[in-house]
């Protein structure tokens, strides 16, 4: 089962763009569930459903968009277990970390008969308030842009071209391995992009060497000093 998660702060058009990508797996065949904190997040009209103790919602062409019930390892084998998904989109809580959701992700393996696949992490910055982001939870919006594979620099449709480069930048400087692209949740730009990403890539699974230099760049040190 492949897990992709989408990061990004409140209001970055995190969600928007999750369902696009969602609505374009789905036309090309794939079954996909969305795992969330608060299915009242995700704004459709539809039933709630239970399986196997999720609080789920049944979104058009049989996508389930569930809340954590328990751990997200938890969710994830009971996802497996009565939906099957061919890919879980994880739109995690502006504060999560996704190194720590990968190794949550597979923890999953140990409950339920399946193999936890990666895809990329995506992270969306949304470029017409990346200063204010900046100052406000630097230390986060850092762990975000570090711990991506790709990071989409959204809302270009609306941001102004100082503002685009200036983000492009600022992404660089953090994460110089990350691939850039450009994305607006409201037009469908990038939408594309990041399914084709989601299909055809896979992301390394958690290391904790991995993690622990990731920390040591950030921080100056390990998690626990």
């Amino acid at each position: 089962m492949k897990v992709s998660q989408i990061a990004g702060f409140l209001g970055s058009g995190k969600t928007t763009a999750v369902m696009k990508i969602v609505d374009e797996l789905m036309k090309r065949g794939y079954k996909i569930a969305i795992v969330v904190n608060d299915v009242g997040e995700i704004n459709v009209d539809a039933k709630f459903i239970e399986a196997h103790g999720l609080k789920a919602k049944e979104i058009a062409g049989g996508c389930i968009c569930c809340q954590i019930a328990g751990t997200f390892s938890e969710t994830l084998a009971s996802l497996h277990d009565s939906f099957n998904p061919d890919i879980v989109i994880v739109e995690p809580s502006g504060v999560a970390i996704p190194w720590g959701l990968k190794r949550a992700a597979e923890y999953s393996e140990a409950k339920a008969d399946m193999i936890i696949e990666h895809a990329p992490v995506i992270t969306l910055v949304d470029a017409t308030r990346v200063d204010l982001l900046v100052k406000a939870v630097k230390r986060l919006v850092e762990t975000q842009i570090r711990e991506a594979d790709v990071c989409f620099v959204n809302k270009v449709d609306s941001a102004s071209a100082a503002d685009i480069a200036k983000t492009e930048k600022m992404i660089k400087e953090m994460n110089p391995k990350a691939e850039v692209y450009h994305m607006s949740s409201e037009t469908g730009r990038g939408i594309d992009i990041a399914c084709d990403l989601i299909v055809n890539r896979i992301s390394a699974r958690y290391d904790e060497a991995i993690e622990e230099e990731l920390l040591r760049k950030q921080y100056g040190g390990r998690k626990d000093a």
